[in-house]
């Protein structure tokens, strides 16, 4: 991942493109590697080719998966929970940066 180490840490712009960083792997990769699960273009032909559905006789649809869970919030309040926390127990800091910055983008057009 860009900007991340295998801690988990941010690392600086000078670290992040710092050619002491990159593996041998990395370097070593050339255009001739290919991955045995990738599929050839050949194989790929037979679900390029098109085929008109019928919207009056359509296929059938695959089966839905039953869910199984029990549905509910699993967060527990208690009696001195204000409603500020219950808020941001939903609404976080991310969330809201995200709102804040469309809400500015519609307003300059």
């Amino acid at each position: 991942m860009d900007g991340i180490d295998d801690e988990n840490t941010f690392l600086l712009d000078d670290e992040l493109h710092s050619d002491t960083d990159i593996s041998s792997n990395y370097l070593d990769y050339s255009s001739d590697d290919s991955c045995s699960e990738l599929s050839s273009d050949e194989d790929l032909s037979s679900a390029r080719i098109f085929t008109e559905v019928d919207v009056k006789n359509p296929p059938v649809p695959c089966p839905r998966f039953k869910f199984s869970g029990i549905p509910s919030v699993h967060v527990q309040f208690d009696d001195t929970s204000d409603v500020l926390q219950f808020y941001e127990t939903f609404i976080d800091f991310s969330l809201m940066s995200k709102i804040v910055e469309e809400t500015n983008k519609y307003a300059k057009q």
